[in-house]
């Protein structure tokens, strides 16, 4: 089989995460993979912001979950080691989808790596307050105020557990037309 469509084939999202950080060099191998990304018009607009230290983590979570209305102490990303947000600029008018593929493809590089994630959702919520603003900020990112939308997060690192099983795909989603 095709190394690509095995890869496709196998990735799973995981809600289980060792603690363990993986190794920075294959961190920024996954991130680039994101800047090969499909994008419409070429668009620059899509920036990966990746996120290791554990009290921002650990704010991020908090946030994530009060935004997710999930109780006190649950943690949205799972264990995950790694978090890596994804934001666009506003201006770019398929921002949502270019930022949406770049994540798609950082999980198949993961995937690839040996790795483990899964798409979380609130990133677009989560910039609305100021903790995004301070996380532009840390990241060096120059803005100003609401020029950065969230698309998402990439909880990442590996697995703790099984990896799970696929669900059966209906063959009936496709059509041809010849």
């Amino acid at each position: 089989m095709n190394e690509v469509m095995e890869t496709i084939r196998k990735r799973r999202s995981v809600r289980s995460f060792l603690p363990t950080t993986p190794p920075a060099d294959i961190v920024r191998d996954i991130v680039e993979a994101g800047l090969y990304a499909p994008r419409s018009a070429g668009s620059e607009s899509v920036r990966t912001i990746v996120i290791t230290d554990k009290i921002m983590r650990q704010k991020l979570s908090e946030l994530n979950c009060r935004i997710g209305h999930w109780k006190k102490g649950f943690d949205p990303f799972y264990g995950a080691p790694v978090i890596l947000l994804v934001v666009a600029e506003k201006d770019d008018v398929d921002h949502i989808y270019n930022g949406s593929i770049a994540i798609a493809t950082m999980m198949l590089a993961a995937e690839s790596f040996g790795l483990h994630s899964c798409w979380i959702h609130r990133a677009k919520e989560e910039m609305e307050q100021p903790l995004g603003q301070e996380i532009l900020s840390r990241a060096g990112i120059f803005f100003r105020p609401g020029q950065f939308v969230g698309i998402g997060h990439l909880a990442l690192g590996y697995i703790s557990g099984a990896v799970p099983k696929p669900a059966p795909r209906k063959v009936s989603r496709i059509s041809y037309i010849s």
